[in-house]
């Protein structure tokens, strides 16, 4: 079990996916852009420097906070990716875990919203704002859209829900729109193009983290690294769980060419979509995505019946 947790599927395994699949987006985005992108080891480079920098706060900011909130956020997102299993293995399974992936995912959310606030600057108050705007948009449909794996197997187990496709097809077939209302909040969740509006560089700079610097914001771009990695390989577990129609392939290879092919989409999007307003993202998520994501888990109720 230690094992497990410290190294695969754990800790150390997230650690090197979230540099990989950093590096593998970034080549991805400069591809569409007609540009060369960054050698492999960039990721650990820009890391170790922000680790090395010196840590600079402006005046009345609440130091304490400062730092406990992407140590909490980063605690957050590692103890999710102890319930998502990889490649059919898990460190720890049970009834609701789902549900307990979906809340601790949140934190990292919350506790940037926090760090606006706690900043006198203008941007970074800005930017927590829109930050907690844009939760309060994507999250519903995004909830609502992984709640329809979950009627289909009639479980709130992960590991039950990746069985259950085993038995029939991918959800993704079953439930198509699902998976595109869960793709959208995953982008919105991770603040990626084109609903990067809490840390719009030509607006806000970099909206809560404009005044982070050093360990601080080193960590806070860990977490954004690594709650990629967990999101992809909830979306991989819920919607292309096992299933014979790639299963001449190790069970490994095809849980990871899932996982790129995700990242491919989520690259994609980033590059070819322009960013939206704050209250483009309001309308989009309140009077399109929310009765989309209640009319897929209409369906997902009629077909698990």
């Amino acid at each position: 079990m230690l094992l497990k947790l410290l190294v695969f599927p754990g800790f150390l395994f997230l650690f090197l996916c979230a540099l990989f699949f950093d590096w593998v987006d970034r080549r991805i985005i400069a591809r569409f852009q007609g540009r060369v992108g960054p050698p492999w080891y960039q990721p650990l480079a820009d890391l170790l420097k922000l680790l090395a920098k010196e840590d600079i706060l402006p005046t009345g900011v609440r130091r304490l906070t400062a730092a406990v909130l992407p140590m909490v956020s980063l605690a957050a997102v590692l103890t999710a990716g102890v319930y998502v299993p990889v490649a059919n293995i898990s460190i720890a399974s049970f009834e609701g875990d789902l549900i307990v992936v979906l809340f601790l995912l949140s934190i990292p959310a919350l506790a940037y919203f926090l760090a606006g606030w706690i900043s006198p600057g203008v941007y970074s108050v800005l930017g927590g704002s829109r930050a907690l705007l844009q939760y309060f948009s994507y999250e519903v449909p995004f909830l609502m859209a992984l709640a329809g794996p979950a009627i289909l197997s009639g479980s709130w187990c992960i590991m039950e829900i990746v069985a259950y496709q085993a038995q029939t097809i991918w959800s993704a077939w079953m439930l198509p729109l699902g998976f595109l209302l869960a793709l959208i909040g995953l982008i919105g969740k991770l603040k990626r193009d084109p609903l990067d509006i809490p840390k719009a560089k030509s607006e806000v700079v970099a909206g809560s983290l404009t005044e982070f610097s050093g360990r601080k914001l080193a960590l806070w771009h860990l977490t954004m690294n690594i709650q990629t990695v967990v999101g992809i390989f909830l979306l991989v577990n819920l919607f292309f769980g096992q299933s014979s129609i790639i299963g001449v392939l190790p069970t490994f290879l095809s849980f990871g060419l899932k996982a790129l092919g995700i990242l491919l989409l989520l690259a994609a999007a980033s590059a070819l979509y322009a960013r939206l307003r704050i209250d483009q993202l309001a309308t989009l998520g309140w009077r399109v995505l929310a009765p989309l994501a209640l009319l897929q888990i209409l369906a997902a109720t009629w077909i698990g019946g």
